[in-house]
């Protein structure tokens, strides 16, 4: 089959296979241009990384490290060895587990610290090529390919200003990358329970021209209570109403029950012909033992593709309108639903 490329400027977003499910999901896999191609030291660190989780592996009884008093403490070499740089430690002392964390990796070029320092040449490498930051980064690159396809093929609103709703949006940068490649400048609705992340995303959308009010709404809400507990915002945003909705940062954080009440309800968000995105990290993915006992990232659910399409088919979601995305680097799955152009706005609560 030929490849194809995305239609959008930078990173590129090129299919490397195509095959169908017998659900009739669409299972994409996709080679993604990241910034870490240009790196004379990727393949350095992707080997770092490769060797580090096979010693954690064979070695469980290994504690990832943890922050107590203020201090970081460490108990196993690998993570020694990745936190030896002081703006790492940094890193993982101030920002770690919030949304603030992942704003390094996903824009390391001219990237500050909580101290206000410069990124050292250790932690600027790790960002820019660890297999975590390439996967955050391909993820996002993903979205936006995903937007794009769909407004070159006229499936989404055919409104004059769509609205985008970004659930647990942190510092809002995938959206935001996003948005600025749209054909129509969409209006943002940024929801996250974090205020030092919303207040991140309010500064990085007026560098990038936006106001809030005309442009953007900026919501401080606990999607827990908000949109999986409850749908009170699903009323306040308005079913229907959006033509693109993204949870592309929390899904694995919540459990398989959580999941498909958010899918239900993310999924009432959309108009028709409108979009949803949501992206889990892989169970098979490389080195995760890597990156929850030697980078120490917070517990989370990583799923396979299999167990993800099992939450959509309970959330009730049209499986033959689905489509996983499978970057090259394997870190994340990421899964786009397209609501049928001439289906009603349909209450999925009681399923």
């Amino acid at each position: 089959m030929a490849s194809t490329t995305s239609t959008g400027t930078t990173p590129s977003v090129t299919t490397t296979s195509l095959r169908s499910t017998g659900a009739g999901v669409v299972v994409r896999g996709v080679s993604v241009a990241d910034l870490s191609d240009d790196h004379p030291d990727r393949d350095l660190w992707v080997a770092h990384g490769d060797r580090w989780d096979a010693h954690l592996r064979a070695h469980p009884e290994l504690a990832a490290p943890v922050v107590r008093g203020g201090e970081l403490h460490v108990d196993n070499e690998a993570s020694r060895w990745l936190y030896s740089s002081p703006g790492m430690r940094e890193w993982r002392r101030e920002l770690v587990p919030s949304a603030r964390a992942l704003l390094p990796m996903q824009r390391p070029h001219g990237a500050v610290l909580p101290s206000g320092a410069a990124l050292d040449t250790m932690a600027f490498d790790a960002f820019v090529c660890s297999l975590d930051g390439i996967g955050i980064r391909t993820r996002a690159a993903v979205m936006r390919d995903v937007v794009t396809r769909n407004e070159s093929r006229g499936a989404a609103t055919t409104a004059v200003r769509p609205t985008w709703v970004s659930l647990a949006c942190g510092a809002a940068v995938p959206v935001l990358d996003a948005a600025a490649a749209a054909a129509a400048t969409p209006r943002l609705h940024l929801v996250d329970l974090d205020e030092s992340a919303l207040a991140f995303a309010r500064r990085l959308a007026e560098e990038q021209g936006l106001v809030e009010g005309p442009d953007i709404t900026v919501s401080r809400r606990d999607l827990v209570r908000t949109i999986v507990a409850r749908d009170t915002l699903v009323d306040e945003i308005g079913p229907g109403s959006a033509a693109v909705v993204d949870a592309l940062g929390i899904f694995e954080y919540f459990s398989s029950s959580a999941c498909v009440r958010l899918l239900r309800n993310a999924y009432r968000l959309l108009e028709p012909g409108g979009v949803l995105v949501v992206a889990n990290m892989l169970s098979d993915r490389p080195q995760l033992a890597m990156n929850q006992r030697g980078v120490g990232w917070p517990a989370i659910h990583p799923r396979s593709v299999d167990e993800v399409l099992h939450l959509v088919e309970r959330a009730g979601l049209p499986l033959e309108r689905t489509t996983v995305h499978l970057p090259e680097d394997g870190v994340y799955a990421v899964v786009e639903v397209t609501r049928p152009a001439g289906e009603d706005v349909i209450d999925l609560r009681g399923r």
